[in-house]
Formats: structure tokens, C-alpha cells, sequence
């Protein structure tokens, strides 16, 4: 899966895009929370790490679905009506561009661990759905042979963020210079 630094730029893309319907003063917390919704998927490690030590353990399945998105989304909108927040529908799409942005980006990984690929369509499927061209090399949580951090902070994961700057980097850019 990508790393939480490539979600991150995803993030940033999706700031980008919608910085311009805001006021200056919001500006920074919609980057926050662009950043945090396009990694939340991957909250699913914490429940993994913390009762088994092991972060894959739930990682890829129910919080990168479709139905994840959409619960993800539905919250929003209530969030939306509680706060009498009118430009619903910008929210609402903004932060589904983020998560399925998420999703999207975890299905272009070439990822080598069995089951490839991510439960996009859980609860309705079990199987792990990957796409046939792959652009991002896997970023490594859980090595066996190295503690987290240690795993982490490999020499591997290291290059492999640098080939998500790369490839995301400029999509960002081309996201902040439409508007």
C-alpha cells in the first residue's frame, strides 16, 4: 500500500482542489482534515498493532471499501445538518474524493503479500480486488525479521515514498494551478 506520506499528497490534491469555496481563515484545518480523511482508511492497523502486534491484521479490508466511503460519507452529511452547514453537496463530494482516493491509490500498488489488493466491495465480497497495472511499489508496515519502527523507517520504505513524491507530487501541483 502506499504510504502515508503518498495519501498524504493525495490529500493535499484534494485541498487544492477545493481551497478556492473557502475562506482564508478555514484554509488550514481543511488541509488537516484533507490529509487526515485521505489516510483514515488506514486506521484499520491500530486495532492490529495494539491487541496482536501485528498491523496487517485487519489492514485492507473493511475500511477500504466502498461501503467504508459511503458510511464515511454519510457521517459527513450529518455532521453537515447538525452544524446547519448549507454547501452540503460540495462537502459531501470533496470528502468521497478523499477517501476513494484512498482506495483508488491502494489498488494501483504492486503488492507481492497474499491476498493482493484491497476488499473494495466488502460486505458484499470477501476478495481482495487489485488493479492489472501497478505504479506504486509496496510500502512495508510488518516485517517479520525488523520491529515496527525499524520496518518502518527501512531503507525500502524509503524509496519507495520517494517514488510517490515523484508520481504524486506533480499531480498536486496540477491541482493547485487549475484553480
Amino acid at each position: 500500500m502506499p504510504s502515508p506520506v503518498g495519501h498524504a499528497i493525495a490529500g493535499l490534491a484534494g485541498f487544492f482542489l477545493i481551497r478556492p469555496h473557502f475562506k482564508k481563515r478555514q484554509k488550514l484545518p481543511l488541509l488537516g482534515w484533507a490529509v487526515f480523511v485521505a489516510n483514515s482508511p488506514d486506521l484499520d492497523m491500530i486495532p492490529g498493532l495494539i491487541f496482536a502486534g501485528d498491523p496487517a491484521m485487519f489492514h485492507r479490508q473493511a475500511t477500504h471499501s466502498i461501503t467504508a466511503a459511503i458510511v464515511v460519507v454519510l457521517l459527513t452529511v450529518i455532521g453537515l445538518r447538525l452544524n446547519k452547514i448549507c454547501d452540503r453537496k460540495t462537502w459531501v463530494v470533496w470528502i468521497a474524493f478523499l477517501y476513494f482516493s484512498h482506495i483508488f491509490l491502494d489498488l494501483l500498488v504492486t503488492d507481492t503479500i497474499p491476498p493482493a489488493g484491497v476488499q473494495a466491495l466488502w460486505p458484499f465480497t470477501s476478495d481482495y480486488f487489485i488493479s492489472p497495472v501497478t505504479i506504486f511499489a509496496g510500502f512495508d508496515y510488518n516485517n517479520p525479521n525488523l520491529s515496527f519502527l525499524r520496518t518502518i523507517f527501512s531503507w525500502n520504505n524509503f524509496f519507495t515514498v520517494l517514488r510517490e513524491i515523484a508520481i504524486l507530487a506533480p499531480v498536486a501541483y496540477l491541482c493547485k494551478r487549475e484553480l
